[in-house]
């Protein structure tokens, strides 16, 4: 890897890495609600879980992509012996480890939680794995939108778009019978139908990074 990919990326790590804390720190929180607390904590500590990633995911790409643009610094970057590509390269992966690292604690945390306690039952899991996947694909979106747009009304759009539908798209999850009809369940259940939807999930995903990385192929101004 070029050695200033490198930097660029340790560079946004280190931006950021008190926002990555605080949403971590803050779903871990929240875990602790649902593993400890009671019905109505549970609830609370279960929307605060999401919460803290869909939070995540949709303030990186600001301040990750925006920033340097309102603070002059794109065009410094791209003064290095960096390519256009080599700067898209090094924007996709910091922003997707800054994000998929806590994402993935916090999941196996909560799967371990769930795992551990007595009044949860394990039918669970594969909805929470569902759910739990949509603020990656709403981060994705945003930030791909961000990315391409390079301006705050795209970034505002698309977040517009993914915050107003998380709650909606839940709703309509929850109404699949054969995603609720195993919550009960002893044993997590991978049925058809939690498996076509955890596929729909990863294949949008990977079509909006195909696509973002075709757009900025074939731009000719990044500054």
């Amino acid at each position: 890897m070029n050695p200033v990919i490198s930097r660029l990326i340790l560079k946004d790590w280190r931006l950021h890495r008190r926002l990555i804390i605080a949403c971590s720190l803050t779903g871990i929180g929240a875990l602790a609600l649902v593993r400890f607390g009671n019905e109505s904590a549970r609830l609370f500590g279960a929307v605060w879980f999401f919460v803290a990633l869909i939070v995540l995911g949709a303030m990186l790409p600001s301040t990750a992509i925006l920033n340097e643009r309102k603070k002059q610094t794109l065009a410094f970057l791209m003064s290095l012996p960096v390519s256009s590509l080599h700067y898209t390269i090094a924007k996709i992966t910091s922003l997707w480890t800054m994000f998929l690292l806590p994402w993935l604690a916090l999941l196996v945390a909560a799967v371990l939680f769930v795992n551990a306690s007595h009044t949860i039952p394990h039918g669970v899991i594969p909805m929470l794995i569902i759910l739990a996947m949509l603020p990656v694909l709403g981060f994705s979106l945003i930030a791909s939108a961000t990315l391409v747009g390079e301006s705050e009304g795209w970034l505002m759009g698309a977040s517009l778009l993914c915050n107003s539908s998380y709650w909606f798209v839940w709703y309509l999850l929850s109404r699949i019978p054969s995603l609720t009809d195993h919550w009960g369940d002893s044993l997590p259940v991978w049925n058809t139908a939690a498996r076509t939807v955890l596929s729909a999930e990863l294949s949008v995903i990977v079509l909006i990074v195909a696509v973002t990385l075709f757009l900025q192929s074939r731009k000719r101004d990044f500054i």
